[in-house]
């Protein structure tokens, strides 16, 4: 192998690792995204399905605070006789 042969053998082999260095990086940072994209989407679905959930909830207690609304009648005020009370300051 000639010196010139050498040379270009060694400009090759730096070339081919460059190329391959970039694209396992390529890939690497494809392969981080796509994992950060789907860590985001079951993130959004978890969040969904919590304030859907919520949403149940809300639905289901207004509707238990109507029924308990009109199924307990309103009790008349106390009435409070608290004249014997003073009648005993009256001295």
């Amino acid at each position: 192998m000639t010196a010139q042969e050498r040379k270009d053998f060694r400009r090759v082999q730096t070339s081919r690792d460059i190329w391959k260095k970039r694209a396992v990086s390529r890939g690497e940072d494809r392969r981080r995204l796509r994992d950060r994209r789907q860590e985001v989407e079951r993130s959004r679905e978890a969040w969904r399905d919590r304030a859907l959930a919520a949403e149940d909830r809300i639905e289901q207690l207004e509707l238990e605070k109507h029924q308990l609304k009109h199924a307990v009648t309103p009790a008349s005020p106390p009435t409070i006789d608290n004249s014997s009370f003073f009648l005993g300051w009256q001295n």
